[in-house]
């Protein structure tokens, strides 16, 4: 799952995309910059707000793209 998050955050253009977590939990992608990914975790920052949000990569359920289809 790691290096399938790696490959949305570096494409080119970038689209953006929802992590899902085991939680059930979700966030919108809509920027790379929004996403820090570590060995062992990854820090999601909210948008427009000093909020953030860390979980662990072992909690990455799914990732799904929000591009609609043409």
């Amino acid at each position: 799952m790691f290096e399938r998050l790696e490959e949305f955050l570096r494409k080119e253009p970038f689209i953006p995309f929802r992590i899902i977590l085991t939680s059930g939990t979700h966030y919108d992608v809509l920027s790379p910059l929004m996403l820090a990914v570590g060995k062992s975790e990854l820090s999601y920052y909210f948008p427009k707000s000093d909020k953030l949000a860390h979980a662990r990569l072992n909690q990455l359920a799914a990732i799904e793209t929000l591009e609609q289809p043409a």
